[in-house]
């Protein structure tokens, strides 16, 4: 069961593919259920790593999105909540990227989160916990797309711990702190942590990394998953 799977497609026939339109092609979060599921650190696996994207394999994925035809397409406090879209639920601001982006609540279907096919929105798997309840706050996004570039989350591998995550949560606004080096973990492995009700509020924010490896025709497709913890600042 994979964690999160992420693929560039081409465009083709003169219409751009939809992340949507297209289920084969949705890049997705594999959703663990029947039962709470205990905490277990992402650090204790075995197959996880520190995330080191080459630059090679970084440049090459770029060059990828970048280079195609355009496709269409803590501390808390409160303030007036003003959402453009209709399954907005919050924004994300990482300061140390020059990140802010859009959440978007996402439902999973048929054992699947779909990822916003706009890869600077970020979606948020609205079976996990909302911010400063017990358990992981899952959001994730794609590290880059055809036609659109980086993605919101494209560069979390470059956190270090201390670096902040703000959230804007239909006005409630938390701040928190990366408490954990990120991580490269194999895309075929599923971590139960990242989808835990229980314990201490903590956030994970997950994109795809590791080797990237050209389809001719296709596009591409990555290895890895980049996985980000944080821990609300002042609690």
């Amino acid at each position: 069961m994979r964690l999160l799977k992420h693929r560039h497609y081409e465009r083709r026939g003169g219409s751009a593919l939809s992340g949507r339109g297209l289920l084969a092609l949705v890049a997705g979060l594999a959703i663990i259920t029947g039962g709470v599921l205990s905490y277990m650190g992402v650090h204790n696996s075995p197959a996880a790593r520190i995330a080191r994207l080459t630059r090679q394999d970084h440049k090459r994925a770029l060059h990828l999105a970048n280079h195609t035809t355009p496709a269409t397409a803590a501390t808390t406090t409160h303030a007036t909540w003003r959402p453009t879209l209709p399954n907005e639920v919050a924004t994300i601001s990482i300061p140390a990227l020059g990140v802010s982006a859009v959440i978007l609540a996402e439902w999973p279907a048929n054992g699947a989160l779909t990822i916003p096919p706009d890869v600077h929105n970020v979606g948020w798997d609205s079976q996990t916990p909302t911010p400063g309840l017990p358990g992981v706050t899952l959001l994730a996004g794609h590290v880059n797309w055809v036609g659109q570039g980086e993605g919101a989350l494209g560069a979390i591998g470059q956190l270090v711990p201390g670096d902040r995550v703000n959230l804007d949560w239909k006005g409630k606004i938390t701040s928190w702190q990366i408490s954990t080096k990120p991580v490269l973990s194999p895309n075929t492995e599923v971590h139960t942590s990242l989808f835990s009700n229980q314990g201490p509020p903590r956030l994970a924010l997950v994109t795809c990394g590791g080797p990237f490896k050209e389809i001719p025709g296709v596009g591409g497709s990555y290895a890895d998953n980049v996985i980000v913890e944080a821990v609300p600042v002042g609690v």
